[in-house]
């Protein structure tokens, strides 16, 4: 497929992830528009990860990679809170560790090659990888969760906003370092994802206060 072709491609895709991140941050939750917008979300970030990979080499594979395992187990977590996990999910996790260790030894390559910026982008994305894929595999294959349960009940929904708004951050941080926004390709990666932190924080405060007063 020509490049010129492709990257067009990708920036329709990108456009659509973004349009439906944003309704789906701005509608109503639940119900049967939230599901359709969030399928469309969904399967625009898998092909995006694989025109990614082809037009970004291995760098953005493993980001696209990052992205999609948020926004791939944040859309399951409904079906794990009511079925165990079956060999899909297992794999996903699993598969998920492997791509966060891969990301912390390459971090390691670049540091070595006094590449430093790129190897505090993987850094960064790589340990909260790590601690979501092992958090994942002790709860939901182990049986032995690390964490507690915070908001009883509702805390598949609340894990649900964060890893979708996870995945959200990464396509913005990726669209910022392709674009090269801020002429700085750490500020590119690392200020998006400070302010989606903030952001989720508040929202999950937000929505606290709605469901659990």
């Amino acid at each position: 497929m020509d490049r010129e072709i492709s990257l067009q491609i990708h920036t329709i895709l990108g456009i659509i992830v973004f349009a439906t991140g944003c309704l789906q941050i701005l509608l109503k939750k639940k119900g049967t528009i939230h599901r359709i917008i969030g399928q469309i979300y969904l399967y625009s970030w898998l092909l995006i990860l694989i025109s990614g990979a082809y037009l970004g080499g291995p760098v953005m594979t493993i980001v696209g990679v990052f992205g999609f395992y948020f926004a791939l187990t944040g859309a399951r977590l409904a079906r794990l809170k009511t079925k165990g996990p079956q060999w899909v999910e297992k794999f996903i996790f699993l598969f998920g560790a492997l791509v966060s260790i891969v990301m912390l030894y390459y971090s390691v390559i670049l540091f070595l090659q006094n590449n430093i910026s790129l190897a505090t982008i993987f850094v960064v994305f790589g340990l909260i990888f790590l601690l979501t894929t092992v958090g994942d595999i002790f709860k939901y294959i182990l049986h032995k969760p690390l964490k507690k349960q915070v908001y009883g009940k509702q805390d598949w929904y609340f894990e649900h906003i964060i890893r979708m708004s996870i995945s959200f951050i990464a396509a913005v941080t990726a669209f910022a370092s392709i674009q090269n926004v801020f002429k700085n390709n750490t500020v590119n990666f690392l200020l998006p994802t400070v302010i989606g932190v903030i952001l989720i924080s508040l929202a999950i405060k937000s929505y606290k206060n709605k469901l659990l007063k």
